[in-house]
């Protein structure tokens, strides 16, 4: 839950102006608008690369405003940027251990949450020995979107996730986005494919 925030680059200049968005378990809500809105900023103030000016964020009743980018995971929430995130010169397995970095020393629990992750995308796994950089776009966001699965997060602040996205892939990013939702997570999406996100959201922004 964020109240009246807001917050810009520069000094004086503001982007947001008292924004309030809520995001609760099993729902899909979206932010839509054009480029310049400040959708991507909004997303940056909540997992905080971006201080605001004003205004609060909680998450499950907590104070995260303020709690810097890799504290966030600490605090239950995953964010997935638009541009891609995986790190490509290294394997898919070693970008998933990469997302297991906090527990690194539970051997046995980071491979059994590894193991769940293939189990959830098996193309991953058939390529668990290819550099991520050389998938598709479609499979780097799955491994993207598994990556952050092994911390288990409650929030996924996801950035136009079908952006640069074949269409047919398009439609299993979002049968992915309503599993995740299904299973209890509560989604934030910021999107420009307007008929995609209105046929997945449960409230519109």
């Amino acid at each position: 839950v964020a109240r009246n925030l807001t917050a810009g680059y520069l000094p004086g200049i503001e982007i947001l102006h008292g924004v309030s968005v809520e995001a609760y378990r099993r729902e899909i809500r979206c932010v839509l608008g054009p480029n310049g809105a400040g959708k991507s900023t909004l997303l940056k103030v909540l997992y905080g690369f971006l201080k605001p000016g004003a205004g609060e964020v909680r998450c499950d009743s907590r104070v995260i405003t303020g709690v810097p980018p890799h504290a966030m995971g600490g605090h239950g929430v995953a964010y997935l940027p638009q541009r891609p995130s995986v790190f490509p010169f290294l394997t898919v397995e070693v970008n998933l251990r990469l997302g297991a970095w906090s527990f690194r020393n539970k051997h046995a629990l980071v491979r059994e949450k590894i193991d769940r992750a293939y189990a959830q995308f098996p193309i991953l796994h058939e390529r668990r020995n290819q550099t991520a950089g050389t998938l598709s776009g479609g499979q780097q966001r799955q491994l993207e979107f598994a990556r952050s699965l092994l911390t288990d997060p409650s929030v996924f602040l996801i950035d136009e996730p079908t952006a640069s996205i074949e269409p047919r892939i398009t439609a299993q990013i979002y049968d992915l986005i309503r599993g995740l939702a299904r299973d209890g997570k509560a989604i934030l999406l910021v999107d420009q494919n307007i008929k995609g996100a209105l046929g997945i959201a449960d409230y519109v922004y």
